[in-house]
């Protein structure tokens, strides 16, 4: 159990010794004038580095997570009785609590200088710590390479303008743990990157992140209040030549959401993002069906994806079309208005007891598990009910049959596929519905001839869809709400012991809220946001004060 805790522990530490801020005034490796960041000591040709602004911030944030019932449910698994029991034991490993802006200070660290990470090409990392007390800080690395590397032995060298102390198993000759002492901070790195502290801390300052232009100027775009920022430079790693030129993710830990968000120049034309500028259209969502956990909108205008759809249907869907002759572009998206909205329900007739179905829809229907709507509104009705009847004739190039059937005076085409039931469409006074299953579409027929009523979207979760060009909201309560209220069918035979296990799940995940995405595009940068939506539980009631007597 312990050495789990350890595990744990290691990667905490590497990770939350990721991070930066300002230090003092000038300084020896600093420009004249300007705060030396951690930024300062990573370099730019990293495959990726990890910045915190406050340390002691970000820890005391991350301590309201053990509070969460998932945290506990976590926790007992590793045979703790809650959360803060498991993390207080993986702190106990590290030698520091994390959590504490006190207790990091007392090991000689300055939480408020922040601290920094870099991954290097060969497969090397080193970190960079803020230092409050040389001293205590030594000490608080030299009981961690003692008591879990086996490294008593200590060695003390002048190199890249500081002081190397460097910490090693008895006859080895390379070093387990090194620091390197520099100004208002140190580098820490273990094994073969100790010898590569000195170089990395006597950097040219233009060598340095903190002279990374791409990374200024999507810092710049990108909201200022975050815990944390990592950046990913273009050419190399994770981001390929002929990719962007860099990533820059930032994250901020809020009391009631988690929200990372990206920020990416785009290396094509300011043209290629115009499927990601805002057009005005007409409301949609409100014709979705009620008992949506899942739904999306397209704020976007859809004829400016007519160079973009190939990469967005894949290739199976795009093999098709092309073989088919259909003018995809001209036939349906040069025809659609801004707002196409959809909606996924779980169905009813969902049965869990099976466990999880082939995720391939060629073999695996999806209609069994879940129900769809997708609703969008044409710019000409005629047209698009033309284009409808072309359909029938392509469908065998995508596997499937479509049969025009008239069903309450409305024409409608009903899609067969060899895994069975595929999505229905028709045309509805200028808007089309593509929906499954049939009932679905049955359902669709009638509230898509009235006004659209109120959005599936939760009151709280609204403004997620509001603003952005592309938006998803994931409504984890109504899904679980969707779960609880199966019939006992869903469940199979012998599926109490099933449903159980599910709603101990559910239970323990109550205090995730819901997920949300948005797409959208600023001065020719591709920019994202994801979004863990939470319901901390409210905390516990204080006893009243008795009244003096």
């Amino acid at each position: 159990m312990l050495r789990r805790a350890w595990s744990w522990s290691l990667l905490l530490f590497v990770v939350l010794a990721g991070c930066s801020r300002c230090g003092k005034e000038g300084g020896p490796a600093g420009l004249p004038g300007k705060p030396v960041t951690v930024e300062r000591y990573l370099p730019r040709d990293a495959q990726a580095a990890i910045v915190v602004p406050d340390l002691g911030t970000l820890g005391e944030k991350l301590a309201r997570f053990q509070n969460l019932k998932i945290a506990s449910f976590v926790a007992q698994l590793q045979n703790f009785t809650t959360a803060e029991a498991y993390v207080t034991a993986v702190m106990r490993q590290v030698g520091v609590d994390l959590r504490s802006r006190q207790a990091m200070e007392g090991a000689g660290i300055d939480p408020g200088k922040g601290a920094g990470a870099a991954f290097l090409a060969d497969n090397q990392a080193f970190s960079v710590l803020g230092v409050k007390d040389a001293k205590k800080l030594e000490e608080t690395f030299a009981n961690l390479a003692r008591n879990r590397l086996g490294a008593p032995e200590r060695k003390e060298d002048k190199a890249g303008g500081g002081t190397l102390v460097t910490f090693s198993r008895k006859g080895a000759t390379e070093p387990s743990l090194g620091l390197l002492f520099v100004g208002d901070f140190v580098l820490v790195a273990p094994g073969t990157a100790v010898a590569r502290l000195p170089v990395l801390a006597a950097q040219p300052v233009e060598q340095s992140l903190s002279e990374e232009p791409v990374l200024a100027a999507s810092l710049g775009r990108l909201p200022k209040d975050r815990d944390f920022h990592v950046y990913l430079p273009g050419g190399r790693g994770m981001l390929p030549q002929g990719t962007v030129e860099g990533l820059t993710l930032a994250g901020q830990i809020e009391e009631r959401a988690v929200t990372l968000r990206m920020d990416a120049p785009w290396p094509d034309t300011k043209a290629s993002l115009a499927p990601l500028a805002p057009k005005d259209g007409p409301e949609l969502l409100g014709y979705l069906p009620q008992d949506s956990f899942l739904v999306a909108r397209y704020r976007g205008d859809p004829a400016t994806l007519g160079e973009v759809w190939p990469y967005l249907v894949g290739p199976y869907i795009t093999r098709a079309v092309q073989q088919s002759g259909f003018d995809l572009r001209g036939e349906v998206l040069d025809n659609l208005q801004s707002g196409l909205s959809a909606g996924v329900a779980l169905a009813p007739t969902v049965q869990l007891g099976s466990g999880l179905p082939a995720l391939d829809i060629r073999r695996t229907s999806p209609f069994r598990y879940v129900h769809l709507m997708v609703v969008g509104e044409a710019k000409d009705a005629a047209k698009a009910q033309a284009t409808l009847e072309k359909v029938p004739g392509i469908a065998g190039n995508f596997g499937a049959q479509v049969k025009p059937e008239d069903v309450a005076g409305k024409r409608v085409y009903l899609t067969e596929y060899r895994a069975g039931e595929g999505a229905h469409f028709a045309e509805v006074g200028g808007k089309l519905v593509l929906a499954a299953p049939r009932s679905r579409l049955e359902a669709a027929l009638t509230s898509l001839a009235a006004k659209p009523g109120e959005s599936p979207v939760a009151a709280d979760l609204r403004d997620a869809v509001k603003e952005p060009v592309f938006a998803v909201v994931l409504d984890l309560q109504r899904l679980a709400e969707s779960v609880r209220k199966l019939p006992s069918e869903a469940w199979g035979v012998g599926g109490f012991a099933i449903k159980a296990t599910t709603e101990r799940w559910l239970e323990a995940t109550s205090d995730l809220r819901a997920v949300t995405l948005n797409l959208s595009q600023k001065d020719k940068a591709l920019q994202a946001e994801l979004s863990l939506k939470l319901t901390p539980a409210p905390a516990p009631a204080q006893n009243p004060t008795p009244s003096a007597q």
